[in-house]
């Protein structure tokens, strides 16, 4: 039987591969179009006035 420490660091190091591997992962597409919107709505509240000015 492995020892406490030995099966710790096994999951923490499948751990930091899962999430690795996710990070490499592309964006979806709907993702991508939802992320370029909101930019596009933030450069666009940039020019207008605000309310409060």
């Amino acid at each position: 039987m492995k020892s406490k420490e030995d099966m710790q660091q096994r999951l923490g190091l499948g751990l930091k591969s899962m999430y690795l591997s996710v990070l490499d992962e592309p964006l979806p597409d709907d993702m991508l179009a939802l992320l370029n919107q909101l930019e596009d709505d933030d450069d666009s509240d940039a020019s207008r006035p605000h309310l409060d000015e």
